[in-house]
C-alpha cells in the first residue's frame, strides 16, 4: 500500500517535471568574441553616449519572463549600471545615467565595479536602452589616458532645473495663502460695508 502510495507520487512529480520541460527555452551558449574597437573619434562618431563617470550603483537583470518558450519578445539579462557623470562629449546632458550591459563571461559584459570611475561608450540597443560591452573602448577612467586626450576637455552637466515635490509644495503653500488673504479680506470689506 505504502509503495502504490510513493509510486503515484513520483508519478505525479515526474509529470509535473516534463510539463514544465516545454515552457522553458533552452540558453543558447555563447562565447564573447570582439572585433578590435576603432580609433577614439571613429567609436566617439558611432556611439550614441560618451563620457566619463563614477558608478554610484550596479544591480543584476534577471528577466525570467523571458525563459517561457511562448515569450518571444526580446529580453536582457545583465547589470543595470546608474554612473553620476562627470564630463560629456555626446550624447548626455543630466548628472546620473543608467547605462545596461550584458552579463559577464561569455555575454561580453563589463564587470563595473561600484566607486570606480570610467570612460564609457554606448549606444542604444534594440530595447532602446543605452548599452556598452567590452567590444567598445570603455574603460576605468585612470587606463582613457589616450581617449582622454584626444577627445579634448569634455562638458561638465549642468544641474537640471526641475522643481522637485518641496518646491512644488512650497508654491501651492504660497498660493493658499493668497487666496486666503483675498478671500479674508473681501469678507471683511463686505462686512464692514454691510454695517454702514
Amino acid at each position: 500500500m505504502m509503495l502504490q502510495k510513493n509510486r503515484g507520487t513520483i508519478a505525479v512529480l515526474f509529470s509535473i517535471a516534463i510539463l514544465f520541460t516545454f515552457f522553458i527555452h533552452p540558453f543558447p551558449a555563447s562565447a564573447c568574441s570582439c572585433a578590435r574597437p576603432p580609433d577614439t573619434l571613429t567609436a566617439k562618431d558611432l556611439s550614441a553616449a560618451v563620457f566619463t563617470g563614477k558608478v554610484l550603483q550596479v544591480n543584476e537583470r534577471t528577466d525570467w519572463i523571458g525563459m517561457l518558450s511562448f515569450w518571444d519578445k526580446p529580453v536582457r539579462e545583465g547589470f543595470d549600471v546608474m554612473f553620476e557623470v562627470q564630463s560629456t562629449w555626446k550624447g548626455v546632458d543630466q548628472q546620473q545615467l543608467l547605462i545596461v550591459t550584458d552579463g559577464l563571461g561569455g555575454a561580453c559584459g563589463i564587470p563595473f565595479q561600484l566607486g570606480q570611475e570610467y570612460l564609457v561608450y554606448a549606444s542604444y540597443g534594440e530595447l532602446n536602452e543605452l548599452e556598452t560591452n567590452i567590444c567598445t573602448r570603455t574603460v576605468l577612467k585612470v587606463d582613457a589616458g589616450e581617449d582622454l586626450q584626444v577627445l579634448g576637455s569634455g562638458i561638465v552637466p549642468v544641474p537640471s532645473a526641475n522643481l522637485n515635490w518641496n518646491d512644488y509644495l512650497a508654491i501651492v503653500i504660497v498660493i493658499v495663502i493668497i487666496i486666503s488673504g483675498g478671500v479674508l479680506f473681501y469678507l471683511f470689506w463686505f462686512q464692514t460695508k454691510r454695517r454702514r
